[in-house]
């Protein structure tokens, strides 16, 4: 939600008339002062930190915290400054002081207590990403901007006292909070924030990250961003799974987040995840804020490997099942597919496909100069078979005929139902030796048995066949043309007494066309 202050006059002027604004305290001005000084020095730096002995020995407790594990002890200031750097003493100086001053209770509106602990999750999250990630930038530079990119809610609690107190229950939820904000201002409080610290004159960097944090379009829009920025966001995301009621803990979404903005995997997330609730209650310890029970934030990381671990199993189950819906759903549409396909009685293709397969085959015998066979097969005195037995017995007698000439066709071959009794074999690749064989084979395998319906009936069943080849010595001018001349040749044979072949032979074409 990409929203700023400069879109309201009113709430700026608002903001601009509150006597109660949150400022910082005398240490901080100073140090803010030296961070708009081109010639002040980490000397400098160290001098002012060093007139707050409260603050002084923050910033050490810091330097020998667990969070950086040195195996030299620091014992000076000095040394803490030279450790962190200019940068990281600046941030670190102005957020212990920061928080040593502003508000932590309040009967009504903020929950502070809550903020506070939000605050420090997300400045914490954001040093920790800082070394992951390996920017270009000491780790200590977005404790600050982190830490600070609520801020802006101290703000509009003092300028809008009942902001806040009209959604006290939902305050856990970061999201609801900022939608309430735009709803009624028209600006959340990162934009409100970035205003502050920009009238408090800090460095430019720190406003800028803090206007950023709560943008969720940068997590669509990737790539325009800076690590730093990325760091911030992926920050902001964390302090909500930490932070928000059990219920409202999105872990899976902040794992997306941190994979699409930082590159970070889901195991790797989890894994920061632990360092991070462990750095939090050190450094509330050094803040002096009170984030609840140690134990129950140091757990953190084993909620999210349970949740996450039950999602995963939950996809997973989502993916078999829609692994098992889809398979049904490609069987179901092989099966209507088949249905157009095939014919009801015998199984085999129906007369609709041989069209389509023979005139494709046909295609390809002329593309490739490849021969192409075509069989045609009839059922002798059929009609005899139902008027005498039943319609019932022809049908049996039908798919009897089919067994017979799947036992006879190769596995290249494809067998028709062409209507009735009548039956058609395409047969690819295929001339005359190799279409006469197989005509032969079918004729002896209807004359070898005979037919049984019932124990008390029992007849030859004989076919007469037709056959014509395309590609080899006679070419045909379409696929009609080929299967017209098997009919012919059918015809043929049951002219000649049945239970036969005929093959249209070069002589015959000869002879039809000369005549």
């Amino acid at each position: 939600m990409n929203v700023t202050i400069f879109d309201n006059p009113k709430l700026i002027s608002l903001l601009e008339t509150c006597k109660d604004l949150p400022t910082p305290p005398g240490v901080a001005e100073q140090i803010i002062g030296l961070s708009a000084d081109s010639n002040s020095n980490i000397s400098a730096l160290a001098e002012v930190v060093s007139l707050d002995p409260a603050l002084t020995a923050k910033v050490l407790r810091m330097a020998n915290s667990p969070m950086y594990a040195r195996a030299v002890k620091v014992e000076s200031l000095e040394q803490a400054v030279m450790m962190f750097g200019w940068n990281g003493t600046l941030n670190l100086a102005l957020s212990f002081s920061l928080v040593s001053k502003m508000p932590c209770s309040s009967k009504k509106g903020l929950d502070y207590n809550f903020f506070w602990k939000r605050s420090i999750s997300a400045a914490v999250s954001a040093k920790h990403l800082a070394k992951v990630v390996g920017i270009d930038v000491r780790k200590e530079d977005l404790f600050l901007p982190g830490l600070l990119q609520d801020i802006g809610m101290l703000a509009l609690d003092k300028a809008v006292p009942d902001l806040y107190k009209e959604i006290s229950e939902n305050q856990h939820q970061h999201k609801m909070v900022q939608k309430v904000e735009i709803d009624k201002l028209g600006a959340d409080h990162a934009s409100v924030g970035a205003w502050l610290l920009e009238h408090w004159g800090l460095p430019q960097r720190i406003i800028d990250l803090v206007a950023i944090s709560h943008h969720e379009e940068r997590y669509a829009k990737v790539g325009n961003t800076t690590p730093a920025e990325n760091c911030i966001e992926v920050s902001n995301v964390i302090a909500d799974c930490i932070c928000s009621d059990e219920d409202k803990k999105d872990y899976h979404y902040a794992a997306n987040v941190c994979e699409k903005l930082i590159g970070l995997d889901e195991v790797g997330f989890l894994e920061n995840l632990e360092g991070i609730s462990q750095e939090i209650t050190e450094a509330a310890a050094i803040f002096e804020l009170d984030v609840g029970d140690p134990r129950l934030i140091n757990c953190i990381a084993e909620q999210a490997k349970e949740l996450l671990l039950l999602r995963s199993m939950e996809t997973l189950k989502t993916a078999e099942e829609l692994h098992h819906e889809a398979e049904n759903l490609e069987s179901k549409a092989k099966k209507l597919e088949d249905s157009v396909k095939l014919d009801a009685l015998t199984n085999i293709y129906n007369r609709g496909y041989l069209e389509i397969s023979l005139k494709h085959e046909f295609e390809l015998s002329v593309q490739r100069n490849s021969p192409l066979a075509v069989v045609m097969v009839d059922l002798d005195y059929f009609k005899k078979v139902n008027d005498t037995y039943g319609h019932d017995c022809g049908d049996k007698a039908l798919v009897y005929a089919v067994e017979i000439l799947r036992s006879c066709v190769r596995g290249t071959d494809s067998l028709f139902r062409y209507g009735g009794e009548e039956f058609v074999v395409v047969l690819p690749n295929t001339g005359d030796v190799g279409a006469e064989s197989l005509a032969s084979r079918i004729v002896e395998a209807f004359g070898s048995k005979n037919f049984k319906f019932q124990e008390e009936i029992s007849f030859p069943l004989t076919a007469s066949l037709g056959v014509a080849t395309q590609g080899e010595s006679i070419s045909f001018d379409n696929w009609e043309d080929l299967l017209n001349i098997a009919d012919y040749c059918l015809y043929a044979s049951k002219a000649n007494g049945r239970n036969q072949y005929t093959l249209y032979k070069e002589e015959d074409a000869a002879n039809s066309a000369t005549g």
